[in-house]
């Protein structure tokens, strides 16, 4: 894997800078003017692909190493459930929206609600709307395929405490967004540390893949959108806060899901992917 993956990183990498060098002129992920929710959609589309290609590199080189299908880096039931990523992507976002909604009367002013922008158009919101869907649904599976798909089940070869696999699933998702602020980092260390237990205990990535996407899609929505030329990310420590009552909410949730047998029903094995 050591070899394998830089490789097939490097090959997908340059395959998709060359499609979409081609297709935007040499502008990748650069601000390149016009209305800012167009931009943005544009952006995030790029990033979806992008994220996707190094992804699928991942996968690919772990499905030649190992001889595994991709699927069983992503799921030990015997076919992915989408009804469990739906119902995880619900339940994120009732309570996404209750912790925004008491942010929002804390600090209204933080809040641009790009989807209700009253100078964009109903088709350019239409558009926005539709580009962040499928570009954040496909870096946030990419993202739960590396991260909660192959490395947690990897760092299961050296440890079966579950503690120690959430921690280092979490540190490792927090550094590799590559903002060291320290709100920022807790902020994404609580959120793969959520993320790694739903997959552990529910055998799968669905319900992660789910409620990360209804995270960033509520964000891109409501609080503002997702540009080249963001600042980074940083928090204090209402943020922190938040964040921590998300992940008690994730961790609450994941339990009543696993108790679910409607949602369960088609978990036929009795091992988890680590």
């Amino acid at each position: 894997m050591a070899a394998a993956t830089p490789a097939a990183v490097l090959l997908l990498t340059l395959l998709f800078a060359i499609v979409l060098g081609t297709l935007t002129g040499g502008a990748m992920f650069e601000d390149t003017g016009g209305p800012r929710l167009e931009r943005s959609a544009i952006y995030v589309l790029q990033l979806g692909i992008g994220l996707g290609s190094m992804a699928l590199a991942v996968m690919l080189a772990a499905r030649y190493v190992f001889g595994r299908p991709i699927m069983t880096w992503m799921t030990a039931a015997p076919h992915f459930r989408w009804r469990l990523l739906l119902a995880g992507a619900a339940l994120t976002v009732i309570g996404v929206g209750v912790l925004m909604f008491a942010d929002w009367l804390m600090n209204p002013g933080e809040f641009q609600m790009p989807i209700f922008d009253p100078n964009s158009s109903l088709a350019l919101k239409a558009f926005y709307a539709l580009a962040v869907v499928a570009g954040l649904f496909v870096a946030a599976t990419a993202e739960e395929a590396v991260f909660r798909g192959y490395l947690l089940q990897q760092t299961a070869a050296f440890t079966r405490n579950v503690w120690v696999l959430i921690a280092i699933n979490a540190a490792a998702f927090a550094l590799a967004h590559l903002e060291f602020d320290p709100g920022a980092l807790a902020a994404r260390a609580l959120a793969g540390a959520a993320f790694a237990w739903a997959a552990l205990r529910l055998g799968g990535l669905e319900f992660a893949i789910g409620a990360h996407v209804a995270t960033n899609l509520m964000i891109a929505f409501f609080h503002a959108p997702m540009l080249p030329d963001d600042p980074e990310v940083s928090g204090g420590l209402d943020d922190t806060i938040i964040e921590a009552a998300l992940a008690i909410y994730m961790v609450l949730v994941v339990e009543l899901t696993r108790r679910s047998p409607r949602l369960m029903a088609p978990f036929a094995s009795t091992s988890s992917p680590t």
